[in-house]
């Protein structure tokens, strides 16, 4: 049996720190916002946040690895 994670709704001061960091990792790696690049990061910082990745400094540090990665 497959375990499920529980995802909470992101509320408006956690979509304003989203974007936040995904504006700041884009500009500092010329991410376009809209690439496949730009939106597998902003799909994996949501999915982060809704599983307990609250604080900025984690978001933007996993947000720079991935984008140091691609």
């Amino acid at each position: 049996m497959r375990t499920q994670t529980v995802r909470r709704p992101v509320n408006p001061d956690q979509l304003s720190l989203l974007q936040q960091v995904f504006d700041a990792a884009c500009a500092q790696h010329q991410i376009s916002k809209s690439s496949a690049d730009g939106e597998a990061l902003a799909l994996i910082l949501v999915n982060s946040l809704q599983k307990g990745m609250n604080e900025k400094e984690a978001l933007a540090s996993l947000a720079e690895t991935l984008a140091q990665s691609r």
